[in-house]
């Protein structure tokens, strides 16, 4: 993708069903929420569900919900296999940072396995640290804790 693509891509606010129609397509997600899951997650908790449309195509989304008033839960998120490494989960990284920031959060984290290196590589380029350690069994299941200040 070139940077005049680049420029195409869009980052809006999104639904629940948005966010389903896309995680379906996403192979790390062996088994995706349903809907009722994501609900359940969201009610009653401040929110933000963004999605990525490249030529009016999702491509794209990113959940998080507020822990407490001083941190924000990058919970979920994804991008089709066709519009990786063009920019398209940092950008979605940005928006959701920037609006948990002038929201009044301090804090932002997100949890991913042990086996998804590329998100662990991901979380690191963009300043968050691993702080914990939860382990699962096998090793590839361990869940990577990682934050950052905002």
């Amino acid at each position: 993708m070139d940077e005049k693509e680049k420029s195409e891509i869009i980052i809006r606010g999104g639904t629940i069903a948005e966010v389903l129609s896309i995680s379906l397509a996403v192979p790390e997600f062996e088994r995706p929420y349903g809907g009722d899951v994501y609900a359940e997650r969201l009610q009653g908790k401040a929110n933000l569900i963004l999605v990525a449309e490249y030529v009016g195509k999702l491509v794209g989304f990113k959940v998080g919900y507020a822990i407490d008033e001083d941190t924000f839960y990058s919970w979920m998120g994804g991008v089709l296999p066709a519009f990786r490494r063009n920019g398209v989960a940092g950008v979605l990284a940005d928006v959701q940072a920037d609006w948990a920031k002038k929201s009044g959060y301090k804090k932002l984290f997100f949890k991913t396995r042990n086996r998804h290196k590329e998100m662990i590589r991901f979380g690191l380029k963009r300043g968050f640290m691993i702080t914990d350690l939860v382990k699962k069994y096998p090793k590839e299941e361990f869940r990577i804790i990682m934050e950052k200040d905002l």
